[in-house]
């Protein structure tokens, strides 16, 4: 909206025009600055209500995880022994203690050269030629097929290839089995990835090989067991008694009625497992939930309560121009305040949330039903609905009922009424979050977004605010036009007089 120059100033009338075009102006001006503020406004709003969809939605995280049982129905497992097992168990393991004997750790097949392998005299380890055979290669190639249970690969041996290439191409085989050369020692290494009876390694050697290779390369060059390549060498399973009963496992850790036990060591005397409920474990993680929903409901309540200035509305370019950054600072703090104060969306949300722990759940059992019934209670009308946690109430229904928060929360139902609490503010915070991404979009969406309601209000402003400053350049331009129409008329009236002084003195 920048001014419009002119001819005025040739009649030599000292007018300021520029003053005046701009004192014209200022209705215009006035416009442009409303519309201009009240878009800011609605971006401030968008942005508040962006970022309370960001909070509950992080709200919304945490509730999720008092729909799983293993939040609400916590165990604590003890092992007797340590070093003979180390136990965990699910959340629907059963409360009892367990007997356990280890006779047996399960193994995998590991196998050692039981000697040296490089040839005396061979002239270096460049290749299997000159290690293996002393510098004298056998010829061709040398086929096996290893084996580990039902897994088999057949691997062709180059001699003028190292030991270290065997290696690679063993450990590439895809049959669970692991080679390794080592040099310092120099003896050649493989042992089976896997555990259990069904582990092995087996060789069976190409009977097409020629005999420069040698009658068994792995046993006679590489000097492993002689096992490995006529019965094959196995692992062996884990061995042991639980309550009395004798079992067997391909490894050392498995699970047993949700108990999963990792077996370190052997025992003579029987080591006790037992399985409890983590009563402490599910009071804390109901006080996590308690302080977790309290503080995102302070953060709504303070800002529907915050107060709104409306005296302070967003400030012009020209009006900060003039002012000291401390005041703008302090003006900007009242202008965004109460961007949602009295949000009727958010007292949705409020309501939704204290019902969820203040309606019975149909389907637990009496007498603990409602939140209130283990402790959960709401505070004063004062404290917005905060709530508060009895942990000795709590304790006494959980040793009255252990699977109580299980019920109370992870209930599964087709309506609000046989919901658990989880579900129900699970759910519901997802309604309300739906509702404030079609009033202002989200956070991640900002940019695009075009499509909700403030979105499309912005929109119209910027349309507004577009329309108004074609006017103002077509007033201000008229405005000029007339100042300039008044100047050149001035002007020729000044020589018209100058010609008419001019001629009466030429007269006389």
């Amino acid at each position: 909206m920048s001014s419009v120059g002119g001819t005025y100033g040739l009649s030599g009338s000292g007018m300021d025009i520029d003053s005046i075009v701009k004192s014209l102006m200022t209705s215009q001006q006035a416009k442009a600055d409303a519309l201009l503020q009240k878009k800011t406004v609605t971006e401030w709003q968008k942005a508040a209500y962006n970022t309370v969809y960001d909070d509950i939605n992080a709200f919304r995280t945490t509730v999720f995880n008092f729909k799983l049982q293993s939040t609400l129905s916590p165990n604590k497992v003890t092992s007797s022994n340590t070093s003979v097992a180390t136990v965990t168990a699910m959340s629907d393991a059963a409360d009892v203690n367990h007997s356990l004997v280890v006779t047996q750790l399960a193994g995998g097949v590991n196998l050692t050269s039981s000697a040296t392998i490089t040839a005396v005299g061979a002239p270096d380890k460049l290749n299997i030629g000159n290690q293996i055979y002393g510098g004298t290669a056998p010829t061709g190639l040398y086929k096996f097929t290893i084996s580990n249970g039902g897994e088999s690969k057949e691997i062709t041996v180059d001699p003028t290839k190292s030991i270290n290439d065997l290696v690679s191409q063993i450990n590439s085989a895809g049959v669970n089995v692991k080679a390794s050369y080592d040099s310092t020692l120099d003896r050649f290494f493989m042992s089976t990835t896997n555990t259990g009876s069904s582990a092995e390694i087996k060789i069976v050697n190409d009977a097409a090989n020629d005999a420069s290779w040698g009658a068994d390369f792995f046993v006679e060059k590489l000097k492993l067991p002689a096992e490995v390549s006529t019965t094959g060498k196995t692992g062996k399973d884990a061995e042991f008694t639980l309550d009395d009963v004798p079992l067997t496992q391909a490894n050392n850790s498995f699970s047993i009625s949700s108990v999963t036990y990792n077996l370190t060591g052997v025992s003579a005397t029987p080591v006790n497992i037992s399985v409890t409920n983590d009563t402490d474990k599910a009071v804390a993680s109901i006080q996590s939930l308690v302080d977790s929903y309290n503080k995102i409901l302070a953060d709504i309540n303070g800002k529907m309560n915050e107060t709104r200035y409306k005296d302070f509305p967003p400030l012009t370019d020209a009006q900060k121009s003039v002012m000291k950054e401390a005041d703008i600072t302090a003006w900007e703090l009242k202008a965004k305040s109460g961007m949602l104060h009295n949000d009727s969306t958010l007292a949705s949300l409020v309501n939704s949330m204290r019902s969820a722990f203040s309606n019975p759940v149909i389907g637990s059992t009496p007498p603990y039903n409602t939140g209130s019934s283990i402790g959960i209670t709401t505070g004063a009308y004062t404290e917005g609905g905060k709530l508060t946690l009895d942990t000795d109430k709590l304790r006494t229904a959980l040793q009255a009922n252990p699977d109580v928060l299980n019920q109370l929360f992870g209930s599964t139902g087709t309506d609000f009424n046989s919901q658990g609490i989880a579900g129900r503010l699970y759910d519901g915070i997802k309604t309300k979050m739906d509702q404030v991404a079609q009033i202002a979009g989200t956070t991640g969406g900002a940019q695009y977004d075009i499509k909700s309601n403030f979105a499309k209000k912005i929109a119209a402003y910027n349309l507004q605010i577009s329309s108004q400053a074609d006017r103002f350049d077509v007033v201000q331009k008229a405005y000029y036009k007339k100042f300039n129409a008044m100047e050149v008329a001035l002007k020729q009236l000044s020589s018209q007089s100058s010609w008419l002084n001019s001629f009466g003195t030429t007269s006389q």
